[in-house]
This record gives structure tokens, sequence and C-alpha cells, in this order.
């Protein structure tokens, strides 16, 4: 909203322009004059000759520019409001699948623990049943131990005919075999295992489907390497990073978070290259950026030299041009560890790596160079 007491209201305060109303803004690039406001005497005096503009038109173009903001800032609440409503409702419904999860495991242990109980149970049954005539004898005579007691001989003639019909009154409990034992508690291990396995597997497949990483989710960060200074501006919710100071010297840009394992990690990249100066995207580690840009020994990047593999030239052919879209899949599943790089919607590597501990990098000499980031998603993987 426009106010009268902003530009159009100003008064010159050099003392001799007596207080003049401000007509004018000086442009002119060479103009040393750190006060740019300019009355009717200024136009003949300390900015003559100068290019100025009319007060009326900075105020408009102010007005526009800020209109402009509002409407960024406006939009961006909104994006912020829907995100965090978003990243709200998945982590509740994370949490509500988690437990169900954790009912059915814990319904599922509870089935195998009732039929080894069960099997267990039914060996020490069979066992009881086995030599009871024996036990029972000489139960007998321990509880008809005192010489003034007079036996019950027609019990003890049912426990002694009982021990003379057997054949093998001696009988082992066959039954009873460690390792069967042994065998029940692996085949239930694996049960329980593969169990396990498949709802992993409902569980990745519900994150692919509903829980795919916004932009929102990556951010370049302020840390600096070697003992330069930051050089670069960070904007668009720290999604895009410029190259603002020290034309001629390169440093290392390096995402927020790290990158972790048994993941895909997808991003695109539009890339801006001044004046065809060096300049390098892909991964790293932090000691990588002790180096400067990234082709060391531990990094894999695209650059405007060609494809680079851990300081090794793989293709000098294919190199980034200022506007290219680059698009990044790095996957870090151990034993399937690959970089997949694409420019402009063409794949142009597939890199097979053993790096650890790494970061999204990048790397610029020139000032006015950029990186700004289009999309990004992270993957579990099985």
């Amino acid at each position: 909203m426009e106010n009268n007491n902003e530009l159009n209201s100003l008064t010159c305060q050099i003392k001799e322009h007596s207080n003049l109303k401000i007509i004018g803004f000086c442009i002119q690039e060479n103009c040393t004059q750190k006060n740019k406001f300019a009355c009717q005497e200024c136009f003949f005096d300390i900015h003559s000759g100068h290019k100025l503009i009319k007060i009326e038109k900075l105020h408009e173009l102010i007005q526009s520019k800020l209109k402009e903001y509002k409407s960024y800032e406006e939009e961006e609440k909104k994006n912020s409001e829907l995100y965090n409503k978003y990243e709200k409702i998945q982590m509740n419904n994370i949490e509500q699948f988690r437990q169900k999860l954790t009912s059915e495991l814990n319904e599922k242990i509870n089935q195998y623990k009732e039929k080894i109980l069960k099997k267990i149970k039914g060996i020490n049954n069979n066992e009881n049943k086995i030599n009871m005539s024996i036990k029972n004898y000489e139960e007998f005579f321990v509880g008809n131990a005192a010489p003034v007691q007079r036996p019950d001989l027609v019990k003890l003639s049912d426990i002694c005919y009982n021990i003379y019909s057997e054949k093998d009154p001696i009988i082992k409990n066959d039954n009873f075999d460690i390792n069967k034992i042994k065998h029940l508690y692996e085949e239930y291990n694996r049960q329980a295992e593969e169990f396990l396995k498949n709802q992993y597997s409902i569980f990745l497949k519900y994150i692919r489907k509903n829980f795919l990483i916004s932009k929102y989710g990556f951010e370049w960060c302020t840390k600096t390497y070697g003992g330069y200074d930051f050089f670069y501006e960070l904007s668009n919710n720290n999604t895009k990073a410029t190259k603002k100071s020290s034309q001629g010297t390169m440093t290392v840009l390096r995402s927020k978070e790290p990158i972790f394992d048994n993941c895909v990690y997808k991003l695109k990249f539009k890339i801006g290259l001044k004046n065809l100066g060096d300049y390098d995207v892909g991964i790293g580690t932090d000691k990588t950026g002790e180096s400067c840009w990234l082709r060391t020994k531990e990094s894999i990047c695209m650059s405007n030299t060609g494809i680079i593999n851990m300081d090794l030239n793989m293709d000098n052919s294919i190199k980034l041009r200022d506007k290219d879209i680059v698009e990044l899949e790095i996957n870090t599943k151990e034993g399937h560890k690959y970089f997949k790089g694409s420019i402009n919607n063409k794949l142009v590597c597939l890199i097979d790596f053993d790096i650890r501990d790494i970061f999204i990098m990048a790397a610029m000499r020139n000032v006015g160079s950029y990186i700004e980031l289009e999309s990004y998603e992270i993957l579990p993987v099985d």
C-alpha cells in the first residue's frame, strides 16, 4: 500500500537549496555522490550532466516491486503452510502405519510362541505317560515306609501286575529329541524373518507412494573450506546458490545434510555457467571440499571439462554449458551404489562407487555462476 510520507514528500537536505522538494533520483553509474536524491537545484549542481529519473517513476517502480514481493511472500507463506500441513499428515500416517505393523508383528510372535509351547508341552506329556507304572511302584513304598502301617496289597497288586505285563518297563522317551527342538526353533525363526521381510516391503511401498520428499527437504549450507570465506549467496529457501564474490577463486558448495545409506536420491538442477569458468556438480566427501573443487579421489562430478570419476577423466566430450538442466540419481544401497548423471534429459554417465560419508556438492569459479534446485526426491530401497 502506498504511503504519502515516502518518496513524494522528501525535501533536499543541502543547506543552500532551501528544503526544495525532491523531484529526481540519480542513476548515473559513475556518480560519486552518496545521496542520489535531487531537487531542481541539484540538477544543475552536484548532479549536472547525470542521468536521472523522476521521483514519481522511482516511487512507482518501488511500489511495483513491493507489490510483487508481497505477492511472493504470501505465496511462500501458503506453500510453507501447505508443506507443514502435508508433512504433519504424512508423519501421522506413518506413525499409524508403524503401530499397525507393530501390532501385527506382536500378534504373529504370540502365535509362534503358542505353537512352540504347545509342541514342548506335548513332548512333556508324552514323557509323563512313559514309565508311569515303575514310578507308581517307587512312590507306593515311599508312602508306606512305616513298619506299623498295613500296605494296601490290592493297590500294590495292580502296580506289580502292570509292571509284569510290560515287555520293556524301562521305556526311553524317543520323542524328546534335542535336535527336533532345535529344528522347531529354526523353522519358526525362518517364518518370523520371512514375515518381517514382507512387512518391511509393504512399508517401503507405502513410503514410495505417499511420502516422496519435496525440494524443501534439500538445502545448501554455508560451510567453508580451506580458510576461504563463503563466496555464495543462498536464496529460495537455500535451494539456489549464486557465486557473489572472489572472481577466479574456486570453492566448494555443500549440501546441508549428508547422503544417507539405503536410499535413492533424485535431484534436478538448473545451472548458470558464466564466462566459461570452471564448474563442477556431483558428490564428494568433506575432504573433497579442502581441494576447492570436485576433481579429486573422493568425488564424482560432471563439469565444464567432462565427466570425472575419482580424479580420472572418463569422457571429455560431455561438458556442462550455461542453462543446462542436470539430473543426478544416487543409489546408496550397500553393494549396489551408483551415480547416474543426465544433461538435458540425456543420460551421460553411470558410475559404480564405494565412497562413504558423502554430500551433494558443487563448485564454481566465476562470479555470477549459480546452481538452482528444481526437484528433489528420496526413495528408500529394499
